[in-house]
């Protein structure tokens, strides 16, 4: 996305979060006062964006006094916030991988795959039908974040804690607790997973059968293929991006 779009984007944010917000029809003056402030934006500027959100029914003039939020406006300022969050979530995570580096994520990686393939094969022997299901509603609600073009960060951490949870083993629950805690690279390999184009939450999807199917061993392999991927999309994503500053 282009510093402009991401502007134009944060501009129809504010002004129909003002307008929300107020509860009461809007005046133009009164936008213009506070986000064309914030924005340093010309009155004229403010007045082509709200003509620009009445055209698309997200606004409607009541009389002289200004306007206020419809329905379908709602639904697109709840469509903003996601997008802005995601964004802004999206941005940080670059940060952290310009810090972290590539050493640092593998190095974690690794450490989770020696702790999450035993929970995997814990789970394995000890999940209930409820259980499953726990494990299948959190892939559905992974699927359906992708379905909006979002990357699934927390609905990857909360699927790896459920798995800790249903192995029932304490310290092994306290070991990747702390490995989890002390870095930053859950929601960083979900990124970065998402640009190289792995099909995320397929992995989790298969070491869920392998657990409904009971067998340890097939719920252990499936946690370390899906590690293992993630090392490789880690590397190739490093390699990606040195490639992309020696041109």
């Amino acid at each position: 996305m282009s510093s402009f779009e991401w502007t134009s984007l944060q501009l129809e944010h504010e002004l129909l979060s003002t307008i929300s917000l107020v509860g009461e029809p809007v005046g133009a003056s009164t936008l213009v006062h506070t986000v064309g402030k914030k924005y340093e934006l010309s009155q004229a500027t403010i007045g082509r964006k709200l003509m620009e959100l009445d055209m698309k029914g997200y606004v409607q003039l009541e009389g002289r006094k200004g306007r206020i939020l419809t329905e379908k406006g709602a639904n697109r300022l709840s469509q903003l916030e996601k997008r802005i969050h995601q964004e802004t979530l999206n941005s940080r995570l670059l940060e952290v991988l310009n810090v972290s580096g590539q050493k640092a994520m593998i190095n974690v990686l690794v450490a989770r795959r020696a702790l999450e393939r035993e929970i995997a094969s814990l789970a394995a022997q000890r999940a209930t039908p409820d259980h499953i299901e726990l494990l299948r509603n959190s892939i559905q609600e992974q699927l359906e974040v992708l379905s909006e073009n979002q990357i699934p960060y927390e609905g990857d951490r909360e699927f790896h804690h459920l798995l800790a949870l249903i192995a029932r083993n304490d310290i092994l629950m306290h070991a990747v607790q702390l490995v989890w805690d002390r870095s930053r690279e859950l929601p960083a390999t979900a990124f970065i997973r998402n640009s190289v184009g792995s099909k995320l939450v397929v992995d989790h999807q298969r070491i869920v059968d392998a657990i409904a199917e009971g067998s340890p061993e097939k719920a252990e392999q499936a946690m370390v293929d899906h590690i293992n991927q993630m090392i490789e999309d880690v590397k190739r994503y490093y390699q990606l991006k040195q490639d992309s500053q020696s041109l």
